[in-house]
């Protein structure tokens, strides 16, 4: 049989204690916190809806085949079709929508419990991270009614102990043994440390639900840690040293999270995947690999509205987009942290589009801030300023010089491209192209910072060079003069396996930024993992 239940914060308040994102304390919007259903609360659903299949006094003595497929967020309401059917003796199908899927076993009684398995960890120590610290530091988001982890006795090189407080809710037991072995691969997995549960192969229960706040003993033994994932089994032990239950094949998949992703998810308020630069503008590199893991940054970066935006893209413009509001909101945070401004999430800087399709600051602690912003491929820059005009653009460097001076540049400006291109600072191994790529970014970036955009018309900006400051001067049509600065972005070493080739920034500069010492020309920085 199937029928259709509606999943809501209303219907599910324990939820509001398995939020992903912390937002500020009085954030109004709950959809920005992500309220997701744990698996293990999934399984509870799923068991409440099989049985009303089978005959009463029945007990739920496991789970085979859980599946989680796809985030459960229960902000803004949803409605899930859950579908039960038999597969076998004493076992239920049951598929929650495009969410989940488990098969539930029902028996008349338990079997009996299997010996402890005793087996020490190995090269086990005490817990670097205590139970309070997990939650207090961040380490789990969980609230209250799902913080379960008692206490972290030991973690070794193939698995981690400690003791679980079993709590009340649907779920919560179970999501403390997941708890406790995510933690294991936030200690010692040296990146992508950022861990889901992705599904069970079998789960097995030797006795009754243990009593609300009974203290229940965990070992997780890891199997096997890829690329991807890492599987392992947890065993549970009762009050009196039995086992209790047997969770077999626990798959969590692991999420991109490299040294700027992952302090995000322990202090989102003071730092970001932005990379500020000195000059005042902002980088934002692409630091994930796959679209789930995209999806998570951006919903720690977007708010409700922005994630609309986001949706009606086309999947292909999506990572870019966001690239270039990470850029934004990290270059708008920067400037309120040095201000004195004190913790500032992301959804509190919320960016818009005016009606030309210009980035606009929103909200009320940027309202009135100037915002440039722009991409390309993997990389996106942004520039904001409290009060002034301000224009960045990014480019590759040009494959086709020729046609880079026949569309934009005029004699002028490709003598004073092949004069920069001289310079030995210049970056060697695309000296000319590279400059002809700046000159057209500084125009560029004059044109945005005009509030005009080039108009299809580029050689009406001209573009030349101002030894006094140390960088160019672009004069638009109208006559009026605009100092920019350029920078050529080298990659090297390729930390990514599809990492941009070099490119180049062209921004205007803040009156407050010191000119450099040295001679006018391109400047080159190497920007590395």
């Amino acid at each position: 049989g199937s029928r259709t239940s509606r999943l809501s914060l209303a219907a599910l308040p324990y939820v509001r204690d398995h939020c992903v994102y912390l937002q500020p304390d009085d954030w109004a919007e709950d959809s920005d916190r992500f309220p997701v259903v744990p698996m293990t609360t999934m399984l509870e659903l799923a068991a409440d809806a099989a049985r009303r299949y089978v005959p009463a006094g029945l007990a739920v003595v496991g789970h085979e085949d859980v599946r989680a497929l796809r985030w459960l967020a229960v902000e803004p309401a949803v409605d899930v079709r859950v579908s039960v059917r038999p597969d076998g003796p004493g076992r239920m199908r049951v598929t929650l929508g495009e969410y989940a899927s488990v098969v539930v076993l029902f028996d008349e009684g338990y079997e009996a419990p299997p010996c402890p398995d005793g087996t020490p960890l190995r090269d086990a120590g005490p817990a670097p991270v205590s139970a309070a610290a997990l939650y207090r530091d961040r380490w789990m988001f969980h609230g209250p009614r799902f913080a379960g982890v008692h206490e972290v006795r030991t973690v070794g090189a193939d698995g981690i102990h400690g003791v679980l407080r079993a709590l009340p809710d649907p779920g919560a037991l179970l999501d403390a043994a997941g708890q406790l072995f995510g933690h294991w691969m936030q200690l010692r997995l040296p990146v992508d440390r950022l861990v889901f549960p992705a599904g069970v192969d079998r789960i097995r229960f030797y006795g009754p639900p243990p009593a609300p706040s009974a203290l229940i003993s965990a070992t997780a033994r890891i199997r096997a840690v890829q690329d991807v994932t890492v599987r392992g089994d947890v065993e549970l032990r009762g009050p009196g040293g039995g086992v209790w239950a047997r969770i077999e094949g626990w798959t969590y998949r692991r999420f991109g999270a490299d040294e700027r992703v992952w302090p995000m998810k322990f202090t989102p308020e003071v730092c970001g995947i932005g990379e500020p630069r000195p000059e005042g503008w902002c980088l934002a590199r692409r630091r994930w690999s796959d679209p789930a893991s995209q999806e998570l940054v951006m919903r720690r970066y977007l708010g409700a509205a922005e994630r609309e935006v986001y949706g009606r893209l086309a999947p292909r413009a999506r990572a870019p987009w966001l690239l270039g509001r990470i850029a934004a909101k990290d270059a708008l945070r920067g400037l309120l942290w040095d201000g004195g401004a004190g913790p500032v999430f992301p959804a509190e800087v919320p960016v818009g589009n005016d009606p030309a399709g210009r980035p606009v600051a929103e909200g009320p602690l940027t309202r009135g801030f100037r915002l440039s912003i722009s991409h390309k491929d993997r990389i996106a820059v942004a520039l904001a300023h409290p009060g002034r005009p301000v224009g960045i653009d990014v480019e590759s460097v040009t494959a086709d010089p020729d046609a880079l001076v026949r569309i934009a540049l005029g004699a002028d400006e490709l003598r004073l491209a092949e004069r920069l291109a001289a310079r030995p600072a210049a970056h060697g191994d695309t000296g000319l192209p590279a400059a002809l790529t700046a000159l057209w970014c500084a125009k560029e970036a004059a044109a945005k910072a005009a509030g005009t955009g080039l108009g299809g018309r580029p050689r009406d900006w001209r573009v030349a060079g101002d030894p006094d400051s140390g960088g160019l001067v672009v004069t638009s049509p109208d006559g009026t003069p605009c100092p920019v600065r350029t920078t050529v972005l080298a990659d090297p070493h390729g930390p990514l396996a599809d990492t941009p080739p070099d490119h180049v920034v062209a921004w205007t500069p803040h009156p407050a930024a010191a000119p450099p010492a040295v001679p006018f020309h391109l400047t080159e920085t190497r920007h590395g993992n």
